[in-house]
């Protein structure tokens, strides 16, 4: 960012993240807020210090955590609703004594504090308490910084989004006008800089949905205006991130819509921190304006040339990374009531003794309130899928049905809104019925992936044989439960030094192995992607770590990104584990590769909700997967 000509880095503090669990806070390795303002500081740079408590950013309920919603599921989130005012003052009162000396004003870089996030796009329209959330910043912040908020600029918006005393700014992108824009903001705030504190150079992408692109002449001809007329702008984002493990978030427009797990935004700097074109453009057009150039141009970082296919085998079924026993209940509960925050459930009943089949017609099976996909089994043969995303299926005609008979379904979190009215979101089966005949009696089975030694335990116990078979490059029996969700699980081990990266020994089955040196003081490991073409739906854990999730059938994101520090050196094996609910490949391999896939083709969808095949892909894919 400096090297570009920036002096201020934006960060959003996301609540969730901080507060796991009610009472427990985490600032610690990823979460290390005050290393990375120090790291700011040392660069050169001002901080623009994004609070909240709700940020948006496309993650899982807005940044906002969870577990209020199993405190009170009705409760009235961005408003004086005294439940939710408690875990606000409470979140404040531990994070901003940290922030408090790193304010400017204290000799510290943030200069700039923020109240809320676009509150002019959220209904509740609750003043009192928007000037109560004012009044908590204040009594922390003081005259040290700037508080200031930031709406759409449109009166609309700004008409809920103003908080008396605390800085209007408004945001835009690369297509609207800036006079216009601004025009808007100077209607309630005649006085002071111009500043859109959201300037968009790129965009984000959501599953089944063509990736997002903005063009860098766009980006740059607004650019050139800010600068011309002194106006102050915060590029929202200057680099591409992840959304890790299940932090993802999701739309509600006309339908129910997850984000990927790539949020690469099309931003100046990739996913993986690269610079791209359009970052050398707006470099070029800030050194023009102010005659200066910061340093050398970067380029783009090295990645790991590793182009061995990585050998899985299924080691378990999905329900050995049960979070404990299953528990019981008349009617399915929602994940909330369950206190899980994240990840599957897997709900299981009995088909009752007054169930009587219809005559020439299948069972219908209707789950209208799931939120948001299940994979439904009867006596372990999977029936297929319920999706509340487009195209939206909740009912499910079943090959066959006969009391007594298990129906299971595997429901997945894909993700909690982060925008708009809908942010109470909670997740599960609902009430379901089979020829309108209401199901009671549930079992569930816990499975928010969440425990990483678990994951780790796994891969030591049951993957024992398996390793061993892959390391010797034994071939693998075929998979009879390929349909059944499963636990894959493969082993690589890196070149020697970064430099013999592409010296292989050949494997008798024609795939080459290769080993790497684990040596404290060498350089970073180089980041990679991980190619999951052919895989159904699930996520990658490398090391133990949730790189989030995949799902190449839907399109367009097929890569996942892997940063280099979660790799082993040589000669510590690394450990790859799929978690699979939908059909893994014949083959199940992985692949890394150094360039991501973000733009692959999307599920086209029938009339019937049904898949189309990608051209080029053969019809039994289509067979395979539905656009749910």
């Amino acid at each position: 960012m400096r090297l570009a000509g920036l002096n201020t880095v934006a960060t959003y503090v996301e609540w969730s993240l901080h507060e796991p669990v009610p009472g427990r806070y985490d600032m610690m390795g990823e979460q290390n807020l005050m290393h990375f303002i120090q790291v700011a500081e040392e660069e050169g740079l001002l901080v623009n210090l994004r609070v909240g408590p709700y940020i948006c950013a496309e993650r899982d309920m807005g940044g906002l955590p969870p577990w209020l919603l199993s405190i009170k599921p009705d409760m009235k989130l961005r408003t004086r609703d005294p439940v939710f005012q408690h875990y606000v003052r409470r979140w404040l009162d531990v994070l901003m004594p940290l922030v408090r000396p790193r304010l400017y004003g204290n000799g510290g870089p943030v200069i700039l504090v923020q109240v809320e996030n676009e509150y002019g796009s959220y209904p509740a329209c609750d003043r009192q308490y928007l000037t109560w959330l004012r009044d908590q910043f204040r009594g922390h912040v003081r005259d040290a910084a700037v508080l200031y908020t930031t709406d759409g600029a449109g009166d609309g918006y700004l008409k809920c989004g103003k908080i008396p005393g605390v800085y209007a700014t408004v945001d835009f992108g690369a297509q609207s006008d800036p006079v216009t824009a601004f025009a808007t903001q100077r209607k309630v705030e005649p006085r002071g800089p111009l500043m859109n504190s959201e300037y968009y150079p790129g965009w984000l992408t959501h599953w089944n949905e063509k990736e997002q692109k903005v063009a860098a002449a766009d980006v740059v001809r607004n650019l050139r205006w800010f600068l011309e007329n002194r106006a102050n702008f915060n590029f929202y984002v200057f680099m591409g991130g992840t959304n890790f493990g299940f932090t993802a978030g999701a739309n509600f427009g006309k339908d129910y819509s997850p984000q990927l797990t790539s949020y690469d935004y099309d931003a100046p700097l990739s996913e993986a921190g690269d610079p791209t074109p359009k970052y050398l453009a707006i470099r070029q057009a800030i050194a023009e304006f102010t005659g200066k150039t910061h340093g050398r141009a970067p380029t783009p970082a090295r990645k790991l040339d590793y182009d061995i296919p990585i050998l899985l085998e299924r080691v378990a079924d999905m329900q050995s990374l049960a979070a404990g026993p299953a528990v019981s209940s008349t009617f399915p509960p929602d994940f909330e009531q369950l206190y899980q925050n994240y990840g599957y459930i897997l709900y299981e009943t009995r088909i009752p003794t007054n169930y009587v089949p219809k005559r020439g017609k299948k069972p219908l099976f209707m789950a209208p309130k799931i939120r948001d996909r299940g994979v439904v089994f009867l006596d372990q043969a999977r029936q297929g899928v319920l999706c509340r995303a487009k195209p939206q299926r909740t009912g499910l005609p079943l090959s066959a049905a006969a009391p007594g008979q298990l129906l299971s379904v595997l429901v997945e979190n894909q993700g909690r809104i982060n925008y708009g009215g809908r942010l109470n979101d909670t997740k599960g089966l609902g009430n379901v019925t089979l020829d309108g005949l209401p199901l009671r009696g549930w079992s569930m089975t816990q499975l928010p992936l969440d425990n990483r030694t678990k994951i780790e335990s796994l891969t030591r116990r049951a993957g024992r044989r398996a390793l061993r078979r892959l390391h010797a490059n034994a071939s693998l029996p075929r998979d009879p439960k390929r349909d059944v969700p499963g636990v894959y699980l493969g082993r690589f081990v890196l070149p020697p030094t970064a430099d013999d990266v592409n010296l292989w020994e050949g494997g008798a089955d024609g795939q080459r192995r290769g080993v790497f040196d684990d040596r404290d003081e060498g350089p970073p490991l180089p980041d990679a992607f991980v190619d999951t073409t052919g895989w159904g739906k699930g996520v990658v854990f490398i090391n133990g770590f949730n790189l989030g999730r995949y799902w190449p059938s839907a399109g367009p994101q097929v890569t996942l990104y892997l940063p280099g520090y979660l790799l082993h050196r040589h000669p510590t094996p690394n450990h790859l584990v799929v978690v699979e609910t939908d059909r893994a490949p014949e083959i199940p391999t992985l692949q890394l590769v150094q360039q991501p896939v973000l733009n692959a083709p999307i599920c086209a969808p029938t009339a019937g909700g049904t898949a189309v095949a990608p051209a080029g892909a053969p019809a039994a894919a289509a067979a395979r997967h539905s656009c749910c």
